[in-house]
């Protein structure tokens, strides 16, 4: 019988996004191959850690405290003024290992939401944070940059843990993936402006179209559960268009291999579409995107949602298919390069959660 191992505290954003879930899948999954060990999962939007919690539960029950997620680092009304519900002058108390994995910088092009820059509370809060993790990995150079400017010097660059998501490989069909989002006010949801909600999905019609014309089947992948109401309007203007709206990423992981290429706008759309070798074009909402196209010389391809031009994705539906087998290499390149950092990354997690 193995050794029975302490849960790990496992923090991170709990919601209908698959991307969130899409990172935590593979984390787990990876961790799980190489160490029996259960997982108890928290939400950093609500799972308050408070004094008592760490003194008698976290160091008691738990064998490592993982904040794992993407854009964890923002500013936000949290104890710990980013994406983790604890005060900053609690993080020494935490006893047993803290490990940062795979968190990028939060920031919008447009709205308030995840306003640029942190205030001194913030920026003091993520180095002390920091400074106690055993393990640091952010998942963009401006993430990295920013913690160096903090004073941090114990973390790694590497791609986005999703990347690395395992998969049942499929025969590529002359189909294409989209996906569209709604889910901050700036982009139309029920709170905010419907401006850019409209905009973009007449634009999006006027694309499946032309995807049509070119003989491609299209086909919706939502990322949401409420980007459904995004599937029926953009059928009432594209009644040919497929669509899938489910939480298994397997399931997604398939449908992307399938594909031919894709077009999306939220971040582990064109991720997941990365990690099956498929060659993407971002329509980019936030500043997360265009650094992870950064990480992997693919910046042409991408492309600001609030200043949509159709004829630039036409262009660039073009350029996938005239330099098609040179792009599917480059993904392959870039993801076999990495891997061995997040295996390494994965190897040392599992030292740490066994010898503590």
């Amino acid at each position: 019988m193995s050794e029975l191992l302490k849960p790990i505290f496992y923090y991170s954003v709990l919601s209908g996004n698959i991307g969130d879930r899409a990172i935590r899948k593979s984390i787990v999954e990876a961790i799980k191959e190489r160490i029996d060990v259960p997982f108890a999962f928290f939400n950093t939007q609500n799972a308050e850690l408070n004094e008592e919690r760490i003194i008698k539960q976290l160091n008691v029950e738990g064998s490592a405290l993982i904040i794992a997620g993407g854009g964890l680092y923002c500013n936000i009304k949290k104890s710990s003024g980013w994406y983790f519900p604890c005060s900053p002058e609690l993080f020494e108390l935490i006893k047993i290992p803290i490990i940062l994995f795979g968190i990028g910088y939060n920031s919008h092009l447009k709205g308030t939401q995840f306003r640029e820059g942190f205030d001194e509370f913030t920026a003091n809060s993520i180095a002390k944070i920091n400074k106690y993790a055993k393990i640091s990995t952010v998942r963009d150079q401006r993430t990295y940059d920013t913690l160096a400017e903090f004073g941090v010097t114990n973390h790694e660059l590497m791609l986005d843990p999703a990347c690395f998501l395992k998969y049942k490989e499929q025969k590529k069909i002359k189909r294409v993936a989209i996906q569209l989002a709604q889910h901050s006010p700036i982009l139309g949801r029920y709170d905010g402006t419907q401006e850019y909600r409209e905009k973009n999905i007449k634009a999006y019609a006027e694309i499946c179209e032309y995807l049509h014309w070119k003989g491609y089947e299209v086909i919706f992948i939502a990322f949401d559960p409420l980007e459904q109401s995004i599937i029926f309007d953009l059928k009432k203007l594209f009644p040919h268009l497929l669509f899938m709206n489910t939480d298994n990423i397997d399931t997604i992981l398939e449908e992307y291999s399938r594909c031919a290429f894709s077009i999306g706008c939220k971040m582990h759309s064109n991720i997941l579409s990365f990690a099956t070798k498929t060659p993407f074009i971002s329509l980019y909402y936030d500043k997360k995107s265009p650094e992870f196209l950064k990480m992997i010389n693919w910046e042409p391809l991408g492309f600001p949602i609030f200043d949509l031009n159709v004829k630039h994705v036409k262009q660039g539906i073009e350029y996938i298919e005239n330099n098609y087998r040179y792009l599917r290499s480059q993904l392959w390149y870039w993801l076999e390069t990495d891997r061995p950092k997040f295996n390494k990354a994965i190897d040392r997690i599992c030292e740490v959660i066994i010898n503590g």
